[in-house]
């Protein structure tokens, strides 16, 4: 019953039964009555109908707002949709892999297959599958960062709203719900921390995409699941450049992701949120309480019991942590130096054969996740690095510091970027470090300017002698060990001595420009006779070492005795172009057409070579005379596991017989055993070399090889001065590394190995062929030698016996040959090797004592008187060699003939 029906009814009951009362008592009054209640109820009636209109006005009014606001609504809802519809419109399609990180550290393993260095860029990540990461490990992530990951299809919607009611709050879009799915999407596909309604839409919509693609591909959410965890566990930032719990369990405890502890795997777990606070190397207080809230989570969440989150609060994981013993350790350098060598190879063959720019190969380098299987002993380079550190093994310094500084600059007018930069390199010497940095400061005000800036610089400040080293394999071409300076490694990417470092090599040059050349063109053989005297090219008199000429000398003992007079004519014998193209086909590659002189065969170079290059080209020796380009590794995987380089099947070249190499290590022995190299001496085992010292002691270098390794050294300053009481310190250096290395090894001794088509043969110095009984009695001693040759060495005229050495009557008075007028008393026989030309071989420019200036193209015509004369017809004899007469004749030249202190200058 409506209110107004309540009240019609109140009001007509209460007048029926006043009027039949009323009515009864007085007609009259009634009337009246009436009269009134009708003029009420008109007014009632009147208020009544006014209500309803009002309220069909308001009604109508209502039914028009909610219209409104119904078409608002949709107009609002259609909106958003449109927008969230152009939003996944915008967003590519997504594949799986995609979701796959970008960047991957490389692995460096030496010869034996060990792991031994990293290479990474910006992020440092080594991917493990799921299942080689522990369990604690990923329970303790699904723990503290997305409880329901296991239930939800890539977003969390109970976490999604709960977002959103923080945000409203804050007004802010702090709070993001994002589960791993949504953080996978972040780190490998969208890429940056941007944080909005647009990037939120796209993140959520992927995180699904992605889940139910792998669904799909996997065959199941569990295993869609796994992945989701696989990709997340290697692509969280676990500061310090790391990437992935791999490379951080690593780092902070030393040890793989499948051997973590629950207790560090929480400490992990926990550094996401907020990495640069609660890395436990950072602050042990505030690693240490998240560390807690994650175990304290795990422990709500079911993942471990009580027992083990009491036992995991007990480890002290931060008193272990090994990072900090690394960085004490390293130093400023992360990489040693044949590692940083082999980078530099690999480098340049992914431009060469892979036609990539430098950026390019260096990027995939160091964030490629390559497999660099390398040609390092381990073991031999810690030899080598170990001598390099001994302080002991080197002679003392002047106390100087070497300066050399590098600088790039950029000319800002210039907008070629091909042209636009400039680089130099500035050296001097100074006496303290205010010095150094004075001179620094000097470079920068000489060039930079408004127009132009620094882009890049290095100072490098070397403090003491300093030496480089290079240990090759001979027969595979492989470096085994390489040192690139002195005492600690300064720092990485730091100038290396043994790959850059252009020096003149002194007399190490002699066998390789002169000697192998000439031998191995059928010029020379090692008992060959060369004059030791003075010459003078142009303004050029060459001398030698120790300041003497000894006469007519075997090649052998200018090899071992290190004559430069020898060298120089072996040289041009061969002649300079030819000379040259060996030395090019011994794999130098910083010598020019400027090289082709003289100073070559005694290492002045133009611009100098290499303790690399020079030790391949002994290496060649080494290995029969084959050339194998030095190799610091042998195969690079990529991050797949393809083969991307191969080194394994490296191109060879010939550069010398069989024979040539032979006898040149045979000549060589005699270095190490008499000569200037027998302080590099190895007890029990073969050793071949040869000494090189430049003028004023500026470089000493040595390059010598066992039937096992090659090994080269250099010693010097970086600034070119003189060194002082070095006492061949570079030899004992050698002879240390060499040793231990052989002893380690346990490498027996064993002879060279001798080829095929050679046999020992007396021959005529003079003209290489077999010796007559004329060639022994030569007068200057350009006699007869015995040495190795080989089978089809020729000498100077074809083969046969000497028809060189010829008896002379000459008179001694004047040395021409005696006329009719010189008494027989008068005269003398000598033998003498003269050629076509009638030039006498083997005359010394400087005549000894006691003997002749002989001249075969001129006869006597001094008057002579007393005695009968000598008959003209009378023919030539050769004198009896073992005759009392000494000044009749010479016995067989031996090494020491010309040795006395009356001959040549002293």
């Amino acid at each position: 019953m409506s209110e107004s029906q309540h009240r019609r009814r109140s009001s007509d009951g209460s007048g029926s039964r006043t009027g039949s009362g009323e009515r009864r008592s007085s007609s009259g009054r009634s009337s009246s009555q009436r009269t009134n209640r009708t003029s009420s109820r008109n007014t009632s009636n009147k208020k009544r109908r006014k209500r309803r209109k009002k309220r069909t006005v308001n009604g109508r009014i209502g039914k028009v707002l909610l219209v409104v606001a119904v078409v608002i609504g949709f107009a609002v809802a259609g909106a958003v949709l449109g927008t969230v519809f152009g939003i996944l419109q915008s967003t590519d399609m997504l594949n799986t892999s995609d979701v796959m990180p970008d960047s991957y550290t490389s692995v460096i393993y030496d010869a034996d297959g060990e792991a031994v260095d990293k290479l990474h860029g910006s992020e440092n990540r080594e991917y493990v599958k799921l299942s080689a990461i522990t369990k604690n490990m990923q329970n303790a992530v699904v723990a503290i960062e997305d409880a329901r990951f296991y239930e939800h299809n890539g977003i969390d919607m109970r976490g999604i709203m709960r977002a959103m009611v923080e945000n409203l709050k804050t007004m802010s879009f702090s709070q993001g719900a994002s589960t791993l799915t949504q953080q996978v999407i972040k780190n490998d596909v969208l890429g940056d921390n941007e944080k909005s309604i647009t990037r939120k839409i796209k993140e959520q919509y992927l995180a699904v995409s992605l889940e139910n693609a792998l669904e799909k591909q996997l065959g199941s959410k569990e295993e869609a699941k796994k992945y989701v965890l696989e990709l997340y566990l290697n692509t969280i930032a676990l500061h310090h450049g790391l990437h992935g719990v791999e490379s951080a369990s690593q780092y902070y405890f030393g040890k793989h992701a499948s051997e973590l502890t629950l207790a560090e795997s929480a400490c992990l777990a926990g550094i996401t949120k907020n990495p640069s606070k609660y890395a436990p190397d950072v602050n042990e207080e505030e690693s240490r309480n998240r560390q807690l809230t994650v175990l304290k989570k795990m422990l709500e969440l079911g993942y471990i019991t009580q027992e083990e989150h009491d036992a995991a609060m007990a480890e002290d994981i931060f008193g272990h942590l090994v990072c900090k013993e690394k960085q004490e350790e390293e130093g400023n350098a992360k990489h040693n130096w044949f590692v940083e060598a082999a980078v530099q190879q690999i480098k340049q063959d992914l431009v060469e054969k892979k036609s990539m720019t430098e950026a390019q190969a260096s990027n995939l380098i160091y964030s490629g996740g390559l497999q660099i299987h390398t040609t390092m002993d381990s073991s031999m380079q810690e030899t080598a690095e170990a001598a390099m550190k001994n302080d002991n093994l080197f002679p003392a310094g002047d106390g100087s510091l070497d300066v050399t500084y590098l600088i790039s600059v950029l000319d800002t007018e210039n907008p070629d970027e091909s042209s636009n930069q400039s680089h130099y390199e500035k050296k001097t010497t100074a006496t303290s470090q205010a010095e150094v940095d004075a001179f620094v400061e000097s470079v920068k005000a000489e060039l930079l300017d408004d127009t132009h800036t620094l882009v890049l610089d290095k100072l490098t400040v070397s403090k003491s002698l300093q030496a480089s080293m290079v240990i090759m394999d001979q027969s595979n071409g492989e470096v085994k060990a390489l040192v690139g300076g002195r005492g600690e490694k300064p720092g990485d990417s730091v100038f290396n001595r043994a790959t850059q470092a252009l020096r003149q090599q002194g007399s190490a040059m002699k066998p390789l420009a002169a000697y192998a050349p000439a031998i191995d063109t059928g010029l020379l053989m090692p008992g060959s006779i060369i004059v030791d005297e003075p010459v003078t090219f142009g303004s050029w008199s060459p001398k030698n070492w120790d300041g003497k000429f000894i006469g007519p000398t075997t090649v052998r003992k200018g090899i071992w005795h290190s004559m430069n007079i020898l060298a120089i004519k072996a040289f041009n014998m061969v002649g300079a172009d030819t000379a040259y193209q060996y030395l090019l086909d011994f794999g130098f590659t910083t010598i020019d057409e400027r090289d082709k002189a003289a100073t070559t065969a005694l290492g002045g170079l133009t611009q100098g070579v290499s303790t690399l290059e020079m030790t391949a080209a002994y290496a060649t020796i080494a290995n029969g005379g084959t050339y194998y380009e030095p190799m610091f590794y042998t195969v690079v995987y990529d991050h797949d596991g393809n083969v991307l380089l191969d080194n394994s099947d490296q191109e060879t070249h010939r550069v010398l017989k069989e024979t040539t190499a032979f006898l040149l290590t045979d000549m060589m022995r005699d270095v190490i055993t008499k000569g200037t190299g027998t302080q590099a001496a190895i007890s029990g085992m073969n050793v071949a070399g040869k000494t090189g010292t430049t003028n004023d002691t500026v470089d000493q270098t040595f390059y010598g090889y066992t039937p096992y390794y090659t090994t080269g050294i250099w010693m010097g300053y970086d600034t070119q001065k003189e060194m002082k009481n070095v006492n061949n310190a570079h030899l004992k250096i050698w002879r240390t590394v060499m040793s231990e290395i052989h002893s380690d090894q346990g490498l027996k001794n064993k002879e060279f190995e001798k080829p095929d088509g050679l046999t020992t043969r007396s021959c005529c110095a003079a003209s290489g062929m077999t010796p007559t009984d004329l060639c022994s009695s030569d007068y200057y001693g350009y006699g007869v030698t015995s040495d190795y040759v080989t089978t089809d060495f020729k000498g100077g005229s074809g083969g046969g016996s000497c028809t060189m050495h010829k008896s002379y009557t000459i008179c001694r008075e004047s040395g021409k040959i005696a006329s009719s007028n010189c008494p027989a008393d008068s005269t003398m026989q000598v033998v003498l090797a003269v050629d076509s030309s009638g030039n006498i071989k083997g005359k010394p420019t400087t005549i000894p004592d006691g003997k002749l200036d002989i001249k075969v193209n001129e006869t006597c015509d001094l008057s002579h008187t007393g005695g009968p004369a000598t008959d003209p017809e009378q023919p030539a004899t050769p004198s009896d060699p073992d005759g009392s007469d000494s000044n009749d004749g010479v016995q067989i030249p031996d090494d020491e003939l010309w040795g006395g202190g009356d001959f040549g200058i002293q």
